[in-house]
């Protein structure tokens, strides 16, 4: 991967090395930056689940759709869990 430099200013920079130390365990400036940057995608996916459980109709479109979409994905081979039984919980 490539890298490049930024410029933050000390404050900024600070307060992400002392994320870095303190919540992820000492990582890299670089790996604390991919973990915040990760958390706020999760985040964006959580509000949105949020939005859609605020529309029951919406929600109810989202719950339903796996089971139209289910058997479409038959394609004759075993299911997992029949062909390895040693594996089910």
């Amino acid at each position: 991967m490539a890298t490049t430099t930024m410029q933050l200013d000390t404050e900024l920079r600070d307060e992400l090395a002392h994320i870095a130390q303190r919540d992820f365990d000492g990582a890299t400036l670089s790996e604390a930056l991919q973990r915040l940057v990760a958390e706020h995608h999760i985040n964006r996916i959580m509000h949105r689940y949020e939005q859609l459980r605020a529309n029951p109709d919406e929600w109810a479109s989202y719950r339903i759709e796996p089971h139209l979409t289910g058997n479409a994905t038959g394609d004759g081979l075993p299911a997992a869990s029949d062909k390895y039984p040693e594996h089910n919980g």
